[in-house]
C-alpha cells in the first residue's frame, strides 16, 4: 500500500491502512517546514478505496445497508411485543401519520375492556329479547286474525240448560245470539245482561264450545210468595225480587203489609230492604211451620209490625199473633199444639206476649 500524507491545521497526519494486505504503517513525525516535490505523483482512485479502509481517531457511521438491517430488526421486534401484547385488544395501527408524524398510542386497560364486552353482550341480550317479543307478538296476531276471520268458527247451535219455567226457545231470542256470527266476538256481559231481563232468571253461565257452538246453562228464581196488587198478584221470591205481575192465584202465601210503593211493584224490581228483612224472617218461621206439618195452613202473612208478624190460617178459623223473630221454633212448636187442642173452634191465638203463657181467643 503507498502512503498518503495529509497535514491539518494542528499538525496531525492521518495514515490510511488497507485490509487487503493487513499492515499497519507507523505514525511518523514530520518537520515543522514543508518540503515541496517537485513533481508529486497523480492520486488515483485506484490507489486506495474509502469504503475499505479503516481510519484511525475517526467514527465512522454505519452504512446503509446496516441502517436497513438493523431497521428491519427493530420492526421484528416491535412486532413480536404486539403479538404477546395482551392490554392492547385493538389491530395496531401505524406508528406514524400520513404526515409522518408520529401518533400518540393509547392502550387500553384490561379492566377497562372488560367493561366493554360487557356492555356490547348487553346490547346483544337486549336485541335478542326484543327480537324474541316482536316474533311471539307476530304469532299472536296471526292466530288472532285466524280465530276472528275464519268461517270456521262462525256460530251454528245454541244449547241452553238448567231451565224449568222459561222456555228454551225463549232463552235463545233474550240472548241475541245471531248464527253465523263468530263464536270470539260474543260479549258475554251483554248476553247475560240479555237474558236476565226475564226477571225469573237469576245466573247465567256461557261457555263457548269450539268451533261452532255456544253453551247457555242458567238457574232460575222460585216464587214463593205473592203481594195483594190491585186486583192482581205480583209473585216474589224469598228475597223480595218480583218476578211477575198476575191476575191469577197462585195459591202461595200472600204477603201484607209491605212498605214498598205501588209505583215500585214491577216485574224485575225488588221491595225495599226493610221488607227484604222481614221476608228473611218470615221464611224462617215457614221452613219450621213445613218440618212441623203445618206451612200449608198459613195462607196471609202481615208483616207491617215486625214486632209481632201475624199468620192466619183460614182452614182452621184462626188467625196466630206470632210476636218477634226470636225463639222461633218454640212458636211454632206452641202453635201446632193450640190448633190440635182447638180444633173446631174459630178465633184468636196470642203467641206474642213473653210475659204471659200463650192462649186461645174464642170469638163470640
Amino acid at each position: 500500500m503507498k502512503l498518503l500524507k495529509k497535514k491539518k491545521g494542528n499538525d496531525l497526519d492521518f495514515y490510511y491502512l488497507s485490509k487487503d494486505n493487513n499492515r499497519v504503517q507507523k505514525k511518523k513525525k514530520h518537520p515543522k517546514k514543508k518540503l515541496k516535490k517537485k513533481n508529486p505523483e497523480p492520486i488515483n482512485d485506484d490507489m486506495f478505496n474509502i469504503d475499505n479502509e479503516i481510519v484511525i481517531g475517526v467514527t465512522v457511521g454505519p452504512s446503509k445497508n446496516e441502517k436497513n438491517k438493523k431497521s428491519k430488526k427493530k420492526t421484528k421486534k416491535n412486532v413480536r411485543k404486539d403479538k404477546f401484547d395482551v392490554t392492547d385488544t385493538k389491530p395496531t395501527k401505524s406508528k406514524y401519520s400520513k404526515n409522518g408524524q408520529a401518533k400518540n398510542k393509547k392502550r387500553i386497560s384490561y379492566e377497562e375492556d372488560k367493561k366493554r364486552k360487557q356492555k356490547r353482550e348487553k346490547r346483544f341480550r337486549i336485541l335478542k329479547a326484543i327480537l324474541k317479543l316482536l316474533f311471539i307478538f307476530a304469532i299472536i296476531i296471526g292466530i288472532l286474525l285466524f280465530l276472528f276471520v275464519s268461517p270456521v268458527f262462525n256460530i251454528k247451535n245454541i244449547e241452553v240448560s238448567g231451565n224449568k219455567k222459561i222456555n228454551t226457545d225463549e232463552i235463545k231470542s233474550l240472548s241475541k245470539i245471531n248464527l253465523e256470527e263468530n263464536i270470539f266476538k260474543l260479549s258475554f256481559k251483554q248476553i247475560r245482561n240479555n237474558v236476565k231481563e226475564n226477571a225469573y232468571i237469576d245466573t247465567v253461565e256461557i261457555k263457548r264450545k269450539i268451533p261452532n257452538t255456544v253453551q247457555l246453562n242458567v238457574s232460575e228464581r222460585e216464587a214463593k210468595y205473592q203481594l195483594e196488587y190491585g186486583n192482581a198478584f205480583a209473585y216474589i221470591d224469598e228475597y223480595g225480587n218480583i218476578l211477575e205481575i198476575s191476575s191469577e192465584n197462585n195459591q202461595m202465601p200472600i204477603i201484607r203489609g209491605y212498605a214498598t210503593s205501588q209505583d215500585n211493584i214491577k216485574s224485575g224490581n225488588k221491595l225495599i230492604e226493610e221488607d227484604g228483612n222481614k221476608l228473611l224472617t218470615v221464611q224462617e218461621f215457614l221452613k219450621v211451620a213445613g218440618d212441623n206439618g203445618i206451612r200449608d195452613l198459613i195462607t196471609i202473612i202481615d208483616i207491617s209490625n215486625d214486632e209481632d208478624y201475624k199468620f192466619e190460617l183460614p182452614s182452621k178459623g184462626k188467625v196466630a199473633y206470632m210476636g218477634d223473630s226470636k225463639n222461633i221454633g218454640g212458636k211454632i212448636l206452641t202453635l201446632k199444639e193450640i190448633l190440635t187442642r182447638e180444633e173446631g173452634k174459630n178465633g184468636q191465638i196470642f203467641i206474642n206476649d213473653s210475659n204471659k203463657m200463650p192462649y186461645f181467643r174464642e170469638n163470640v
